[in-house]
């Protein structure tokens, strides 16, 4: 595609961080106690899985980095980009719109967009994150991030003890990272299946379009 892309991914990104809520008020050594401790029960939940599962991860591992909302919402952003381009271009292709209806249809889904990930990015407590572009991470393996100040909010909320609650969420995504870590063919079969899945789309663009403002809408009635 010789165009402009579908989306603007660089407005999506400006709108999620303007809407995104602030996190828990902690004091900087709290912070750093809750990333500190995070990193740690990180490896040590590495360990209960593999003991449980019994799977051996293979190569390096993919990396853990424990994230803010702002930064969890720009990768998510990098990541959408990424998966959903040959989609995109695909449909660009096709499309008969004009110059500047196009300009304004990609500013709306890239306002959607970062609209919906500016509220998920007050809810979610970790991810793997399996599809990135090739400059966010070293290698295939992917990466999980954990959202520090999403994490202490409901540890707080719930009345948890901190370190059970910590290692719970870490215990929870080591099992997807071990999981891709220790079947390599895991990672290209999701690919192939995401591949045909393109291949197979006949969907007119304004049709894709109104898909997407009914899962906006979903997203925001839960709020």
């Amino acid at each position: 595609m010789t165009g402009p892309e579908l989306v603007d991914w660089d407005l999506a990104v400006a709108t999620g961080r303007r809407l995104v809520r602030p996190g828990p008020q902690l004091t900087r050594a709290e912070a750093d106690e809750v990333v500190a401790e995070l990193r740690k029960l990180a490896v040590e939940a590495e360990a209960h899985v593999v003991a449980y599962t019994h799977l051996q991860p293979q190569g390096e591992a993919p990396p853990v980095v424990v994230v803010d909302r702002k930064e969890w919402l720009r990768s998510n952003v990098a990541g959408l980009r990424s998966v959903t381009g040959p989609l995109l271009g695909k449909l660009g292709d096709r499309s008969s719109s004009g110059a500047l209806s196009r300009s304004i249809g990609r500013r709306i889904t890239g306002l959607q967009i970062g609209g919906a990930l500016a509220f998920l990015a007050g809810k979610v407590l970790g991810q793997f994150e399996i599809f990135l572009p090739p400059e966010e991470v070293a290698g295939p393996g992917g990466r999980l991030s954990l959202v520090a100040p999403n994490i202490a909010e409901v540890e707080r909320k719930i009345g948890a003890d901190p370190r059970d609650f910590r290692l719970w969420v870490c215990l929870h995504e080591q099992t997807h990272r071990v999981q891709f870590h220790a079947v390599p063919w895991l990672r290209g079969h999701l690919e192939s299946e995401v591949g045909a899945f393109v291949d197979a789309t006949d969907l007119d663009p304004s049709a894709l379009a109104a898909r997407l403002k009914s899962a906006v809408s979903a997203l925001r009635s839960r709020d």
